[in-house]
């Protein structure tokens, strides 16, 4: 892809007028496409969680931009519930959150965001300032920051604000052993279709609203728990509190995932 045909695609992506996108085009120095279990040729170790969550195609590419290097991974999820889901494992002590129109986490040497059905990182080796507010303007290539559908977040957890960092959706085995090792005992042989999931610190405790397929599930889990532990129940989920044992959570690397 060309220098010219890249800056149209930025335009696009913009969704604004020209005269508020971008004065400077980005630089494309690799571009690459995977799907599937081709992401095991891009992560070491990563791809499972991401094919856990039905990641459908990642789009990487190494751009520089106002002298500043950057590396940009877009995700793209079945849903917008499958993209906060995978986003809200990799963020951990955002130094600014959803602060840009969007769901969003800024670290030491990452941008990160979901906008719809994608996940995007935005990584800036440099750690610069520059390079931290290039990386706003980065996002913005490729992601919208207005009407995009935001994930279907259950009422009891709107409150959570701001969700990044302290929300995360999980889809299965791999998600839920990563947050929680108690809670993955628990719905070890429960069929569920997603659980959204807050740790409160510093109490240790957490609470977890379980999509589960049948009142049979529902029942299978209350037999596994007090009944003080249940905060409420519907057709289709359980709302749950319970005590963390152990949590990888603090195991972030210098991006801040």
């Amino acid at each position: 892809m060309n220098r010219f045909l890249l800056f149209g695609i930025i335009i696009t992506a913009c969704q604004l007028p020209l005269a508020n996108c971008f004065a400077q085009e980005a630089e494309l120095k690799r571009e690459r496409f995977f799907t599937g279990s081709g992401l095991y040729g891009f992560m070491n170790g990563g791809a499972d969680q991401f094919l856990e969550y039905g990641v459908e195609k990642l789009t990487a590419r190494d751009i520089v931009y106002k002298g500043e290097e950057y590396s940009v991974e877009i995700y793209e999820m079945p849903s917008p519930e499958d993209a906060f889901g995978i986003y809200s494992l990799h963020t951990f002590r955002c130094q600014r959150a959803d602060t840009l129109g969007c769901i969003d986490c800024l670290s030491p040497y990452q941008l990160q965001a979901v906008s719809e059905n994608m996940y995007v990182s935005v990584v800036f080796p440099s750690g610069a300032n520059k390079a931290k507010e290039g990386a706003d303007e980065v996002l913005r290539m490729y992601v919208s920051m207005e009407g995009t559908p935001p994930p279907t977040i259950p009422d009891c957890f709107k409150q959570e604000k701001p969700y990044s960092g302290k929300l995360k959706y999980l889809k299965g085995p791999l998600s839920v052993s990563t947050v929680n090792v108690a809670l993955s005992q628990l719905v070890k042989d429960i069929s569920y279709g997603g659980i959204w999931f807050v740790s409160e610190k510093p109490s240790k405790n957490y609470k977890a609203y379980i999509y589960v397929s049948d009142n049979q599930e529902i029942e299978r889990i209350k037999g596994k728990i007090s009944p003080g532990d249940i905060i409420d129940i519907g057709t289709n989920y359980i709302y749950i509190t319970g005590k963390e044992k152990e949590s990888s959570e603090e195991n972030f690397g210098t991006f801040g995932f």
